[in-house]
């Protein structure tokens, strides 16, 4: 099972977890609706026992913000993203440090509202000192979806700006983004420079040596360079990995994610120049 899916069903975010119920003065309200969600814990996510158990929570102590977001994922992952966002809204008004990135994140990755979780990036930036966070599943610091907020708006240079500052960020803690070099490599693709869009492919192959997509965008370098014959090795190597090693996220369509469909296409594409 891919690890990744794993985490993205099991925990609606990574690193904020419900915290020790120790923490609390014994008997207030807070420490008793920590209490219930941990009893909600042993129950489905999205489960009628879980979410009642939540709801419990919140009627006892309201400013408890996990049992707001905890309730607003069985919604997010059903699709019903108003009702989730009226859930999420509350965890974000109670503890905005904690959400604000999450709800960010899962407006960009979701419902492709680039200018509302652009909106929350930035919220989180004045009020944050140092990391941003990561998403759900830990793949995207929430810096490089600020980035990439800021390339589906059209605006290549901040996104440049913004992944690099991930990247180099990340990179003095060991940890950057699992595909942050392969989205700075189609930025730089889309502004025409292909020499810094290969480094960082090659970059990428260090991250995460056996992802079909990094194949993909390799061989685009080769065609624009001429090279057909190398851009069909790659392309090969990318049909051959994608099995075993493509992304398959149950709810979401990430940025840049390519498919099957996309390397036969060009396969094909590229078979038929070499045949002229």
């Amino acid at each position: 099972m891919n690890y990744n899916i794993f985490l993205l069903i099991l925990l609606p975010y990574l690193g904020i977890a419900q915290g020790n119920c120790l923490l609390y003065p014994k008997d207030s309200p807070c420490r008793k609706a920590c209490e219930l969600c941990e009893q909600a814990s042993h129950f489905y996510q999205g489960s009628r026992q879980a979410l009642e158990l939540r709801d419990q929570a919140i009627a006892i102590c309201p400013e408890f913000a996990y049992a707001w977001s905890e309730n607003s994922v069985a919604y997010l992952k059903r699709g019903d993203y108003h009702k989730w966002r009226s859930l999420i809204d509350s965890a974000v008004k109670y503890d905005p440090i904690s959400w604000l990135g999450y709800r960010g994140a899962c407006s960009y990755e979701f419902i492709h509202d680039y200018d509302g979780a652009l909106t929350d990036f930035i919220q989180l930036e004045s009020i944050k000192k140092g990391h941003l966070g990561y998403n759900a599943n830990g793949d995207y610091p929430i810096r490089t979806l600020m980035g990439l907020c800021y390339r589906d708006k059209g605006d290549l240079a901040e996104a440049l700006k913004q992944i690099t500052h991930s990247i180099d960020e990340n990179f003095k803690n060991g940890a950057v983004g699992t595909y942050d070099y392969l989205h700075r490599a189609v930025t730089y693709m889309k502004l025409n420079q292909w020499n810094l869009a290969l480094e960082d492919l090659q970059l990428q192959f260090n991250n995460y040596p056996q992802f079909p997509d990094t194949y993909y965008y390799l061989s685009l370098v080769y065609i624009q360079n001429n090279d057909r014959a190398q851009a069909l090795t790659q392309l090969q190597k990318a049909k051959s990995l994608y099995t075993k090693n493509h992304r398959a996220d149950p709810y979401v369509i990430m940025p840049d994610q390519i498919f099957e469909s996309d390397i036969d296409e060009k396969i094909e594409e590229v078979q038929s120049l070499l045949t002229r």
